[in-house]
């Protein structure tokens, strides 16, 4: 019985105890269980659900440690202006003061953008409720759209009404004012560059007669980009140390003058360029040794391209090699005037690209940036790809300011972040020559880069003077086939009056289409197809020669142009240093006309600037020969005089018939040296004293012209070059050394507008 007794109590104690702590462990569960109730006050726009969404952890007590959380995590939602936590009967009070939401907005004054279009701002900044710091945000983002326009005294005043339902209307007074122009833009410090050439290199201009059309207006964001645009230039002309600065000076006629200050420092010449191989492939070591045993630099200055277009073949050395991840560092070592490179190539871990965004594109179609980029999703991704994404969106031309950057989701993923500001693409152009070889020379035209947004050139051109006129509309096609080639169609038609040359008028329409792209750096490769209809009409019977009397009337052909161009100048219009070679193949069809022929042209320019003197050398080789063995016409033959042999006119030099029949020839050989005193040091309006020697020859005819001597013709002389206000000025004296009776001279010729 004891035992039976003292088996029960260990079981009764046992299970007391089980029971114990059944029960403790069940009252921890519940109380874990326990959340205590939130009430909302205040929320008149804000349903109560979006508020608890706000909060991402549940209450299991009471205290003020959960109240400054809960406080903390409404005010990083920007919902509200004002919030006070407390707690009553076992529950959080919420009061909260919203800021009113933005119902509607009211623009007024607003001439140069339309209500849709600032709407449209308004949307892109997610403006919907009034609070302070967002509206300041947006009307900032209002003056600098204004400001990217030149409007720069603008005044902008906000008022605002709202509703007892706490809706805000705004209204906005815009007060536009004039656009802010520029008056004049001067460089300060410069020694070794002239601000001639440093106008060419910025986008602000100033409005003169020889550019009367263009835009001055006077944009901040703009001088910014051109700081960069000049300190960029510097480092590629050697002036590794340049700092620029800039100052703006307002006057109360709404006008601007541009102060740009330059200190150039030393120019660095390029030293020694090497690699340091910091991975364990062997076969980068290979690769760089070989390619840098065999390259040779084009400049002997050190300069930024050059830099980074090593760096950019070094990159494709390697992924060409099947290695994909990898990092190059371009360490530069400037003393005394040396600039060495070291580039080093380092180990990476995998990064790939997850997306490309590209925003501020409001005209510009997605696909037309997408397919200038080398790089899609998915592309491994290195940290050089950026600077090559910044050029090649930045040769496009469309964009005024572009930021890249990398946005990093993981260890080895990448989101590529290309924010974008798109400039004008559209131009209007007109300008004036006058000499007296040509005569009084008119163009006009449009031209628009980026039409609809697709990337499309349109160009429409009228070039008048008073023997020739010409009009074309050209269309330019980007990336076609899907390849960095450029498809180019158009018409045009030309009246061109040879009467007191050659005694005959040519009325020429045509169609043509080609193809063109770059072939290597500075390299361009063109091939053009053309269908003409030519009507040609005699004006002296007793003059012309016989080989256009056989041609007169109307004319079908096909003409093929297959050209090769090299260029390194520094300028088109004003060339001081570089190098220009030209090849042009035509050949046009022999089954459309007598005449067919193939035409093969050799054109080379070299300019050197010594100490601010200009030296020059031009030459130009060219050989036509037809295929059926027939005359050739003299408007498709070369001729000689003018501008590449100065002292004698226009058609003024070789095999002619009389004054008013030249006939030219089938080859054509002839150089121009030049070289020029610079007089005047004014970087704005230089003065220069030019001295000159001609020499040429044309020769080789099927059938002999009356008058033919197949001799060298030659000149001297001397001349001044003026580059004013209203464009380049040119007083020529040419003096014939060796020449024909026949020849007809012109020993003084005065030019304006084209003076090379």
């Amino acid at each position: 019985m004891k035992v039976l007794t003292h088996i029960l109590g260990q079981i009764s104690n046992k299970t007391f105890f089980i029971f114990y702590f059944y029960l403790l462990f069940s009252f921890k569960v519940l109380a874990s269980e326990i959340t205590y109730e939130f009430e909302i006050k205040g929320n008149q726009n804000t349903d109560e659900e979006v508020i608890l969404s706000l909060i991402d952890k549940k209450p299991d007590v009471l205290n003020e440690e959960y109240s400054n959380y809960l406080l903390n995590e409404l005010n990083n939602s920007g919902l509200f202006k004002e919030i006070k936590i407390s707690i009553k009967n076992d529950k959080y009070i919420i009061n909260v003061i919203e800021y009113p939401v933005i119902q509607k907005i009211y623009f007024e004054g607003n001439e140069r953008f339309k209500d849709e279009e600032l709407n449209v701002l308004a949307k892109e900044l997610k403006l919907e409720i009034y609070k302070d710091d967002e509206i300041n945000k947006f009307l900032n983002e209002l003056k600098n759209i204004y400001s990217s326009f030149g409007y720069n005294d603008v005044r902008i005043n906000l008022s605002k009404s709202i509703s007892e339902l706490n809706f805000a209307t705004l209204y906005v007074s815009i007060t536009e004012n004039k656009i802010t122009k520029i008056k004049t833009i001067k460089f300060i410090g410069n020694k070794e560059i002239s601000s001639s050439d440093l106008s060419e290199e910025i986008k602000s201009k100033v409005k003169k007669l020889s550019n009367i059309f263009a835009n001055n207006n006077f944009k901040p964001m703009q001088v910014e980009t051109d700081k960069e645009r000049l300190t960029r230039f510097y480092k590629n002309k050697g002036y590794a140390d340049i700092n620029i600065s800039y100052d703006i000076e307002f006057f109360a006629n709404n006008t601007v003058i541009l102060y740009f200050n330059i200190d150039e420092g030393d120019i660095y010449q390029l030293g020694n360029i090497s690699f340091s191989n910091l991975t364990n492939s062997e076969n980068i070591d290979q690769l760089l040794s070989n390619f840098f045993q065999n390259y040779s630099p084009t400049v002997q200055f050190y300069n930024i391209s050059l830099a980074e277009n090593i760096e950019d073949k070094i990159s494709n050395l390697i992924k060409g090699s099947g290695i994909k991840f990898f990092e190059i560092n371009k360490l530069v070592n400037l003393n005394n005037g040396i600039a060495d490179l070291l580039f080093e190539i380092k180990e990476s871990n995998p990064v790939y690209v997850n997306n490309i965004n590209i925003n501020g594109n409001t005209r510009t179609l997605d696909y037309v940036i997408r397919r200038e980029l080398q790089i899609a999703e998915g592309d491994a991704f290195l940290n050089s790809d950026l600077n090559n994404l910044r050029q090649t969106i930045q040769s496009m031309g469309f964009f005024e300011d572009i930021d890249i950057k990398e946005k990093s989701l993981s260890d080895n993923l990448v989101d590529i972040e290309v924010n974008v500001k798109e400039n004008q693409t559209g131009t209007f152009t007109a300008g004036a020559s006058f000499g007296t070889l040509d005569g009084v020379t008119l163009v006009t035209g449009l031209n628009e880069s980026n039409f609809g947004g697709t990337g499309r050139g349109l160009e429409f051109m009228i070039n008048n003077s008073e023997d020739n006129s010409e009009y074309t509309l050209n269309t330019t096609e980007r990336f076609f086939f899907n390849r960095d080639i450029s498809l180019k169609y158009g018409i045009g038609y030309q009246e061109n009056d040879y009467s007191s040359s050659s005694s005959y008028q040519l009325d020429r329409y045509q169609i043509s289409t080609g193809l063109s792209y770059m072939f290597q750096e500075n390299i361009y490769h063109s091939f053009k197809i053309n269908y003409e209809l030519d009507n040609i009409n005699v004006t002296n019977t007793s003059t012309v020669s016989s080989t256009i009397k056989d041609v007169e009337g109307r004319s079908a052909k096909f003409i093929l142009e297959n050209g090769i161009t090299y260029s390194t100048l520094n300028s088109f219009l004003f060339p001081k240093n570089g190098n220009y070679f030209k090849f042009y193949n035509t050949i046009e069809t022999p089954s459309s006309s007598k005449n067919g022929y193939i035409k093969n042209t050799l054109t080379y320019k070299k300019y050197k600037e010594f100490n601010k003197d200009i030296a020059s050398f031009q030459a130009m080789a060219g050989n036509v020969f037809s295929l059926n063995d027939s005359d050739i016409l003299p408007n498709d033959k070369y001729s000689l005089g003018g501008r590449w042999l100065r002292g004698f006119d226009n058609f003024g030099a070789g095999p002619r018939n009389s004054r008013t029949s030249y006939i030219g020839g089938n080859n054509i050989l002839a150089t121009k040296i030049d070289y020029s005193k610079l007089l005047l040091k004014n970087d704005d309006n230089p003065i220069y004293f030019n001295l000159f020697n001609d020499i040429g020859i044309v020769w080789d005819n099927k059938t002999i012209p009356t008058h033919a001597d197949e001799s060298i013709r030659s000149s001297a002389g001397f001349g001044f070059k003026f580059y004013s206000f209203i464009g380049p000025i040119a007083f020529t004296w040419g003096f014939p050394i060796e020449d024909e009776t026949y020849d007809i001279k012109r020993m003084f010729t005065f030019s304006i507008g084209n003076i090379n």
